[in-house]
């Protein structure tokens, strides 16, 4: 199953290697394998000497580790920074859930922590319980007979399994945000981008077959007979494909305006006037809504046409299909298999299933992640690091504030309000300052598919109550053992959790020039998320408001371009390029954040020299530990995925994109004008 928040929400920044939901929003050992090791700050033994530093950085800064390191089987992607942290948190993680499951730990919510948990590791239970627990969901969706009976369905699987048709969920209004109001979203797809449906060249119509291959197999598995499941198959395909032509591309949905049409009730009534709005709204628990943003109203007039030209039968056939899409990691091993067959092997080329334990510690992490958060910060995260973060936090925001006023391309009108956004900005390290609720969530021990759709209601319904309160910037989109970070320019704020702190990122055994390369660069990328394409239309107060100039806002779009032209130009896998708007703000964000960390470090030097380390300089141990930080292997499978999906670039063009920006990064390693990693002319916004 899956929930995903709607990409409305804005959260910008995310790092981790997994492909992220579509912005703006601007992420295998055996069962007693010990905790993976943590790598240092940096690794002398990663660098390939053979290769020049200015004629290829991330060669010369991952050559060696590149060539070492394989992609485990069940793995996509494998890198030096987020992976290995990733697999030693999940150790941790596993370590709780099994010591709450058996009382040898005394935690906060510890007895739903190990239900949750528990139901999902007994694989002989899920066995014996599938057919069952399938065929009562099924029996909903076989039961309806006309239209407003659809829509009960649609709102309880909303509420409990999925989203079919489209995302309801809330957000805080772009122009206007301390309030929360309702948020309708395009969905209904089960590929990962609509132009999976669209486009005809490349690889698409190949995974097009495949993705409907697959669908057939699922229902087959869940009780039809291969005939109608050939059929509906079809019919799945032809619904996700109108659902997908209505659909906004990536790149659109980055621009605010784009996606913001705040409308009353009656609005979205007259966009849709098939769908019972009031019945479904109901249905979902908030009759009271009267406030919608309906990021693509294009998306629901056709939605509407579809009501009435799609037969009922080929609706249902669609819902069943959902249904078991969204339930498959709950179910039987054969719908677990198939579902891997092509969400892991053919769309990423992962040539193995992550073991039961993982897959269990990821779902108890996402159902229940601030309960088991706790204590994982409890027993991982100290004051120090907490502590350590704030001071680099305050010293890369004093770098910005230099930044901005030594800008020559702004003027002071525009120079004064950005001041003030960087002034307002609200910072969370390490864990929420107040922990969630859990006390009316009702896990046990029971089936697994049971537990974890009552978890996806609790979370849901969790979420939506918030439509017409008081907002609460305290909350976290992220749970703190996530090896991640965020900025969300609808509460102006930087978010870094425990789970990221830790090395390769930061070491207090290193020194500062790897350090401040490393999570000092993370948190001047986070920082500048507040000034990128997205970061800058919203103001101090989280407000989406023009509060530019008009020749500043020529002049961002001038410097923006460049870097779109940049990074348009990379290739990852094939013939296929990166697409320079929909990494726009990432790049921003990586060129800006690493001459942030940069300025930072060279303030806190205080304009000496330290002596060489390893017979490199603090300026080079610097960008060292930037580069090594983005060291990765990625599957082809993957870099395309990636490529079509993912915000941001791919690491090798991350780590040489922005050095090659970077006068500084010449200076350091004595680069001359001609040479690869010296760009002419450079890229710079901030």
């Amino acid at each position: 199953m899956r929930r995903l928040l709607l990409a409305v929400l804005l959260v910008a920044g995310c790092h981790q290697e997994a492909a992220k939901p579509a912005a703006p929003v601007a992420n295998a050992a055996p069962p007693e394998a010990p905790a993976a090791p943590v790598e240092t700050g940096l690794d002398e033994s990663a660098i390939d000497q053979s290769v020049k530093p200015c004629d290829d950085f991330y060669e010369y800064a991952c050559g060696n580790w590149l060539k070492k390191t394989e992609i485990p089987a069940d793995k996509a992607a494998w890198g030096r920074g987020f992976s290995v942290i990733d697999e030693h948190n999940e150790t941790e993680l596993r370590s709780i859930l099994e010591a709450v499951s058996k009382g040898q730990m005394q935690t906060q919510y510890g007895d739903k922590l190990g239900a949750l948990y528990t139901s999902c590791m007994d694989e002989a239970a899920i066995e014996a319980s599938t057919p069952t627990e399938l065929k009562q969901q099924l029996k909903r969706i076989d039961i309806i007979r006309d239209l407003p009976a659809l829509q009960k369905e649609v709102a309880r699987e909303h509420l409990t399994i999925g989203n079919p048709m489209f995302e309801f969920s809330q957000q805080q209004d772009f122009k206007n945000a301390t309030d929360v109001i309702g948020a309708l979203d395009q969905g209904g797809i089960g590929m990962p981008d609509r132009d999976y449906y669209v486009q005809t060249t490349g690889k698409m119509p190949e995974l097009r077959k495949a993705y409907q291959a697959h669908v057939e197999k699922m229902l087959t598995l869940a009780g039809e007979k291969p005939e109608q499941a050939k059929k509906d198959a079809e019919t799945v395909m032809k619904i996700e494909t109108q659902l997908a032509q209505a659909s906004m591309s990536r790149t659109d949905r980055r621009d605010p305006n784009k996606v913001y049409h705040r409308l009353e009730l009656a609005g979205i009534e007259k966009t849709a006037p098939k769908w019972n709005w009031k019945m479904y709204l109901k249905e979902m628990g908030v009759p009271e809504v009267t406030q919608i943003n309906v990021t693509s109203p294009e998306f629901f007039a056709a939605l509407n046409k579809m009501l009435t030209s799609v037969p009922m039968a080929e609706w249902k056939a669609y819902l069943r299909w959902h249904l078991v899409h969204n339930a498959a990691p709950a179910l039987s091993k054969a719908f677990v298999d198939e579902n891997f067959a092509f969400y892991g092997k053919t769309l990423s080329g992962t040539a193995e299933l992550e073991p039961r334990w993982k897959r269990c510690t990821h779902a108890t992490d996402r159902l229940m992640g601030e309960a088991l958060g706790k204590a994982f910060v409890d027993k991982t995260f100290g004051a120090e690091g907490k502590e350590r973060t704030q001071q680099m936090v305050r010293e890369i925001e004093a770098a910005m504030s230099a930044d901005l006023d030594g800008l020559k391309w702004f003027d002071d009108a525009t120079r004064k309000q950005a001041h003030e956004k960087l002034t307002a900005i609200a910072n969370q390290i390490g864990y929420p300052e107040k922990w969630r609720n859990y006390d009316a969530l009702d896990v046990q021990q029971q089936p697994y598919l049971v537990n974890a759709m009552r978890a996806e209601e609790f979370e849901t319904r969790r979420q939506l109550a918030k439509i017409g309160k008081p907002l609460d910037r305290n909350e976290w989109e992220m749970t703190p053992p996530t090896v991640n970070a965020y900025y969300t320019p609808l509460l102006n704020q930087m978010v870094f959790p425990a789970g990221i702190l830790q090395p390769p990122f930061y070491d207090n055994q290193m020194d500062d020039g790897v350090n401040y390369g490393a999570i000092g660069s993370v948190i001047g990328h986070e920082l500048t998320h507040g000034f990128d394409d997205e970061g800058r239309q919203f103001d101090a107060k989280g407000n989406l408001r023009d509060w530019w100039t008009e020749a500043d806002a020529k002049a961002f779009n001038q410097r923006a371009d460049c870097i779109v032209q940049q990074y348009g130009n990379y290739s990852p896998v094939d013939d296929l390029k990166l697409n320079g708007k929909l990494t726009l703000g990432e790049n921003t964000a990586d060129n800006g954040g690493l001459r942030l960390a940069y300025m930072a470090l060279m303030s806190k030097l205080g304009g000496k020299e330290p002596p060489p380390r390893d017979g490199f300089t603090a300026e080079q141990r610097f960008f060292l530990g930037w580069g090594q930080v983005w060291c990765q292997n990625v599957r082809p499978e993957a870099a395309r995925l990636r490529a079509q999906t993912d915000p941001h670039s791919p690491g090798n063009f991350r780590v040489n994109g922005v050095v090659s920006n970077m006068p500084e990064f010449a200076k350091a390693f004595g680069c001359r004008t001609g040479q690869p990693m010296v760009r002419g002319p450079a890229c710079r916004v901030w």
